[in-house]
């Protein structure tokens, strides 16, 4: 986000909600887990015992959820600072 803001925006940094922060590590430790346990099973050669279909689909549900509401929350503070910086 920071490089995007500073790219858009001008901004040495780009501040994010503490909620938004908390999101972002849950998607990343749940995606770090997930693909640990991918890893564990490709290493083991015993793919017939992996996850299933709807897992991974819940999996990836969460994350986008997550993710989603973090985006939202930054888009809308970097759009209303475009629109402050156009009317100045």
């Amino acid at each position: 986000m920071n490089t995007l803001s500073a790219r858009l925006n001008n901004h040495d940094s780009y501040p994010i909600p503490h909620a938004d922060f908390l999101r972002l590590q849950h998607a990343h430790s749940v995606g770090v887990t997930v693909l640990d346990m991918l890893n564990v099973i490709e290493c083991s050669g015993n793919r017939h015992s992996g996850p299933d279909g709807d897992a991974l689909a819940s999996v990836v549900a969460l994350l986008t959820d997550q993710l989603g509401k973090v985006v939202s929350t930054c888009e809308s503070v970097m759009l209303n600072d475009m629109e402050v910086s156009r009317d100045n």
